[in-house]
């Protein structure tokens, strides 16, 4: 929407918040101004797929997606997917957001069928992908990566609203999903301050972490797939071996790992494949960042 581009983009920057912008590839504000979507890229945010015309099963929409057949609906996600990979440098992974929330096209005799297919389609060209408006929080180890719900509609909600629907996520220590359409203008729309006082307030709240989309599915998946054994250790030192099952051209984010002083330690140093790493603590359990794809990590009691 010509609203992420004049007013979102700006907001974001302006508090240092990082946000993915679902694009529909086929429509004017995609198309004419294309060297804003490559600037919001470059300074951070993660460019998503949303189809190329916007296919989806309200009555009100046009193009209709009960009128798609399966080629026409693949078609929609392979082509927005080559586009944006095409026209934004650096892109390593997309994700995707269906419109309108629907997740099947086609007649109501073939939506069941078409929802698989659909998901296909999908997982071909994205490794993820936003549901819209049923309302849910995520448990990383549930994480169903085709089908990650949001807060719900935020569309008229000022601040206080906003904040309130994020609640059962940052009460429950979950993973809570915004969707945005218009802000300040456009339809489904929030006001800009509304917009403004919420990224205000995450920024003011280092506790909660706040990042686009795609990179919080990185985080989980990698978290969950990582192996670490311990392959040798002394009074002083212990070694351990990494294993990054994932795909490394799409998940390289690092993540922060937290070990237990054993007894006898008060502090320690941390490398990975003999580079120092940043270590938080200094009793019980300390922290520190790891990058993607490191096989060596090296402790070493200070």
């Amino acid at each position: 929407m010509e609203t992420h581009l004049d007013n979102v983009g700006p907001i974001l920057k302006k508090h240092s918040l990082r946000g993915t912008f679902f694009v529909t590839t086929g429509v004017a504000a995609w198309r004419k101004r294309l060297a804003e979507w490559q600037r919001l890229a470059a300074e951070g945010h993660e460019i998503g797929g949303h189809t190329v015309n916007h296919p989806c099963l309200l009555e009100r929409i046009e193009p209709h997606a009960q009128d798609y057949t399966p080629q026409m609906m693949e078609a929609e996600v392979r082509d927005s997917a080559q586009t944006i990979l095409r026209e934004i440098p650096g892109q390593h992974g997309l994700t995707f957001a269906y419109p309108c929330g629907n997740m099947s096209f086609g007649p109501p005799v073939d939506q069941t069928r078409n929802a698989a297919l659909y998901q296909r389609y999908i997982s071909e060209h994205f490794f993820a992908a936003r549901s819209y408006g049923w309302a849910g929080t995520v448990v990383p180890d549930e994480l169903s990566v085709l089908s990650v719900p949001d807060l719900g509609f935020t569309a008229g909600h000022d601040f206080r609203g906003l904040l309130a629907m994020a609640d059962p996520a940052l009460r429950n220590h979950r993973w809570g999903v915004f969707t945005f359409h218009g802000v300040g203008g456009q339809w489904l729309s929030v006001t800009t301050e509304a917009l403004d006082e919420l990224a205000s307030y995450l920024a003011r709240h280092p506790e909660i972490w706040t990042a686009a989309f795609g990179d919080v599915v990185r985080y989980i998946q990698e978290s969950k797939a990582l192996g670490i054994h311990q392959a040798e250790s002394t009074d002083h030192q212990i070694q351990f071996e990494l294993t990054w099952p994932l795909d490394a051209q799409t998940f390289y984010l690092p993540l922060t790992l937290q070990w237990q002083l054993p007894g006898g330690w008060t502090s320690c140093s941390a490398s990975a494949e003999g580079k120092p790493l940043a270590v938080k603590g200094s009793s019980g359990a300390v922290l520190f960042d790891v990058p993607a794809q490191t096989r060596s990590l090296r402790i070493e009691k200070k």
